[in-house]
């Protein structure tokens, strides 16, 4: 029960610290979409603003130079058209011009206003304008009764043609309220877009951090799952050899002779400790990328015979029929080396699990641009809920079996390595009507 409890208690805790980290993934992943609205917010409105206020800026510049570069004005007079006898003086001053939206205002240097007849309605509104002759060329933004108006004071030279403007101060004022309604118009629906995009960004943030999760989640299971197999495969030899040497000591007087069996089992534990350590090591340095790998060009003549020689007398011993049919000599980038590990690796699982009579059977084939190597044997097989297991690390598909004949589930993960990292496949398939076939698929390098 204390066991189930521990379990319970260990599977709680990691799932508490599983939500903790998905909630700390959710924040960030919610905080960088915040930046990014924000800031592109802030830019999209900025240049909104800025570009309506050019705009407007532009229109009244116009007006400015059109007011200091007036035609020469002629002083004439011409025949009034409904009656030809009398003549129509032209010499009075001409009335300053302004478009629709804008209002002029001329002022002496007293500040009086010379253009009231020209202004006609708008008089109502801009008679409360006093002049303020230290804004001279100074462009605001000013609000009377409530209008808006984006505004410049110049001083006309007194050389200029139109005498209504010679030397006389000129305030240029636009009426902007179409503009800044438009202004707080595109605000508002900024606001409004960005806030369905935040709603939006909280489930996609969700979703994120969940999805971002699942590879951290299966590590850590994985990760745990490799230190409890690696603990309970380093503490079986251990305490055999524990139990050995204590028990010698209870017999000091005795022999190396009368203890022969009992050190001869304690090294065959260090062995397995040794082979085992070996193997964690190889994994955990493919881990780190930290094994260095030499790829040459090669063909299967040079990789697959040296490991094959030495397991004839082998399988042979122990009475079961060995059969090579290799015929394809295809251009591989390889390294050599780990490529013999893998092939040791499988022929020694078929030579294991084989059993007396049995049959095991190299072979290859081209696929395409693949070659393949199959090593097939007449043993037990191995279940399709197993085929999607057997390449984990400590993984057995009978671990009594495999314990008996000092495996550690460790070789078929190694072999997956080194298959991985040749960019090649290696998969298991049933081999009929008994048995098994490993298939290593490795890619063929073209000319």
């Amino acid at each position: 029960m204390s066991g189930i409890f521990s379990k319970m208690t260990l599977k709680t805790r990691q799932n508490t610290i599983t939500r903790h980290q998905q909630f700390k993934l959710f924040l960030s992943i919610m905080a960088a979409f915040a930046i990014l609205f924000l800031t592109l917010g802030v830019i999209i409105f900025n240049l909104f603003q800025s570009s309506t206020y050019r705009s407007i800026d532009k229109d009244i510049r116009e007006q400015v130079i059109s007011i200091k570069k007036q035609p020469k004005f002629t002083k004439r007079a011409v025949p009034d058209p409904h009656d030809p006898n009398h003549m129509i003086d032209q010499n009075k001053k001409p009335e300053p011009k302004a478009p629709f939206q804008a209002s002029i205002l001329v002022f002496d240097d007293s500040g009086k206003l010379l253009n009231k007849s020209s202004l006609g309605n708008r008089y109502s509104v801009l008679k409360n304008i006093k002049l303020r002759k230290k804004n001279v060329n100074l462009k605001q933004t000013i609000v009377v009764n409530k209008m808006n108006f984006r505004s410049v004071l110049i001083k006309v030279s007194s050389k200029n043609h139109n005498p209504m403007y010679a030397g006389h101060y000129v305030l240029i004022m636009q009426n902007i309220d179409t503009q800044i309604q438009a202004i707080k118009n595109f605000e508002e629906i900024l606001a409004i877009t960005f806030f369905i995009f935040w709603i939006i960004a909280l489930v996609i943030s969700y979703f994120l951090a969940r999805i971002n999760m699942l590879p951290i989640v299966k590590s850590w299971k994985q990760q745990t799952e490799f230190v409890n197999d690696a603990a309970h495969e380093l503490r079986t030899p251990l305490t055999i050899i524990q139990g050995k040497l204590e028990y010698m000591l209870t017999k000091p007087k005795q022999t190396i002779l009368d203890e022969a069996e009992a050190i001869s089992v304690s090294l065959d534990e260090v062995n397995r400790l040794n082979s085992l350590t070996n193997n964690l090591l190889v994994l955990a340095r493919s881990d780190s990328a930290t094994t260095k790998y030499e790829f040459q060009l090669t063909t299967p003549a040079f990789f697959l015979k040296d490991p094959i020689e030495p397991f004839k007398d082998i399988i042979n011993s122990q009475s079961k029929v060995f059969q090579i049919n290799l015929r394809h000599q295809p251009t591989m980038l390889l390294d050599r080396d780990k490529i013999k590990q893998l092939l040791i690796i499988l022929l020694d699982n078929a030579t294991k699990y084989t059993p007396k009579n049995g049959t095991i059977r190299i072979y290859d084939q081209v696929e395409g641009s693949k070659y393949q190597f199959i090593i097939s044997d007449t043993g037990i097989g191995i279940s399709d809920a197993d085929k999607k297991k057997i390449f984990g690390r400590f993984y057995r598909v009978d671990k009594s079996r495999n314990t008996n004949s000092g495996g550690h589930g460790l070789g078929l993960a190694i072999a997956k390595q080194i298959v991985d990292l040749h960019h090649g496949h290696i998969f298991v398939r049933d081999n009929l009507p008994q048995g098994s076939e490993f298939v290593v698929e490795l890619p063929i390098k073209h000319n």
